[in-house]
């Protein structure tokens, strides 16, 4: 006779979460469905949530606007580069970078390399980048949700990094990863490359390190 391992069983608090989770994400990913299609004046709660296959009451326990459920997705993903940016490196397979600026690279592009395998993820992506291209009000949106994730950054940079030089790294290190990120994806969207947006990132990495790095005088 066996006795099964408590712990190796899902909690039941731990299940509630994860169809939050799947709700919550359904919702978003239905609002920008409607808005990539209709725009966000012509798309309502009613339709995001028939889309979702849920009540209009059930979208009022997750998002507080329309326009906060279509900039979701786009702000959790930024929240969950943050986590692996400051995961216990512990089980890694190589040590982080010492430089936070290098070590903000290097998680960037394997953040990267993992969407670019996640056919869904893709998905989301480029859903995302559609009602923003439709409707650039959302902007606002997507920024103060941003802004709530960037002080949960400033907090986790106190907790992680004991010198106020490599807070700051980590402040231009993600702010760099950031700006090249968005300066790839406006290439391959302009046609420019059709390199995927993994290596045009870490190119991007080498051409600036590179421009720093060149002692050679100006002409």
């Amino acid at each position: 006779m066996t006795t099964k391992d408590p712990s190796a069983e899902p909690t039941p608090t731990g299940l509630r979460e994860a169809k939050k989770a799947r709700t919550r994400a359904g919702l978003a990913r239905a609002a920008l469905q409607l808005v990539a299609e209709e725009g966000l004046h012509a798309t309502t709660v009613e339709a995001i949530a028939a889309r979702a296959d849920v009540s209009p009451r059930t979208f009022f326990n997750y998002f507080d606007s329309k326009d906060e459920a279509v900039v979701h997705l786009g702000a959790d993903r930024f929240r969950r580069l943050m986590l692996r940016l400051f995961a216990d490196t512990t089980e890694a397979i190589a040590p982080p970078a010492a430089n936070p600026v290098l070590q903000i690279r290097d998680v960037m592009v394997d953040f990267l390399r993992e969407s670019e395998s996640d056919p869904d993820a893709s998905a989301d992506d480029d859903l995302v980048r559609e009602a923003l291209e439709r409707d650039p009000s959302l902007f606002g949106t997507l920024h103060t949700s941003m802004a709530a994730v960037g002080a949960e950054f400033e907090a986790a940079l106190t907790a992680h990094y004991t010198s106020a030089a490599d807070r700051d790294l980590a402040r231009v290190g993600l702010s760099v990863a950031l700006g090249l990120t968005q300066t790839a994806m406006q290439s391959a969207r302009a046609g420019l490359t059709d390199a995927p947006l993994t290596e045009l990132v870490a190119h991007y990495f080498d051409l600036l390190h590179t421009a720093f790095t060149d002692e050679r005088p100006l002409p």
